[in-house]
């Protein structure tokens, strides 16, 4: 009786060891498929929001870019309206030469930075465009991957 209820008692030791070391998932291998696609979507989806934080940002350049703009204009205008002035003062003998042509550079000077301003504002807002065909592009990519989470357990 001794000897059969140690076999007995072995018997079930080797059983619970050899359970053990099995591994029995819980997950099928097509729903691991689908949880790895999901990710792969959800970084996608990650990458997008990415994307329009940049936009956002760069919008927030290009409102800036456009006040430096119109500051930038209105300073070559205004510098214009003085050379002009100084031309016309110069010509009745109001205003010596070297202050008319001190007037010119500042005039000049800000017609250039005028136009650096333009280009700069014009850059940017193609890197804009360009970024938001590129979150055209991503939001395209990403309707084609959504799988619905399906979990099927043994």
């Amino acid at each position: 009786m001794k000897k059969g209820f140690l076999i007995i008692c072995i018997g079930l030791l080797s059983y619970g060891f050899t359970k053990a070391q099995q591994y029995t998932p819980k997950v099928s291998k097509d729903s691991v498929g689908i949880l790895n696609a999901r990710i792969n979507a959800l970084k996608l989806s990650i990458k997008v929001q990415e994307l329009k934080i940049k936009e956002a940002e760069g919008e927030t350049d290009i409102e800036k870019l456009q006040v430096k703009l119109l500051e930038a204009n209105g300073n070559a205008k205004e510098s214009a309206t003085q050379h002009k002035d100084a031309a016309e003062k110069l010509k009745s003998g109001a205003i010596d030469a070297k202050a008319a042509d001190k007037l010119a550079k500042k005039a000049k000077n800000d017609e250039d930075d005028a136009k650096k301003a333009l280009d700069r504002y014009q850059k940017q807002i193609e890197k804009v465009a360009l970024l938001r065909t590129e979150i055209q592009t991503e939001e395209r990519k990403l309707t084609y991957k959504k799988p619905l989470i399906k979990y099927d357990y043994k």
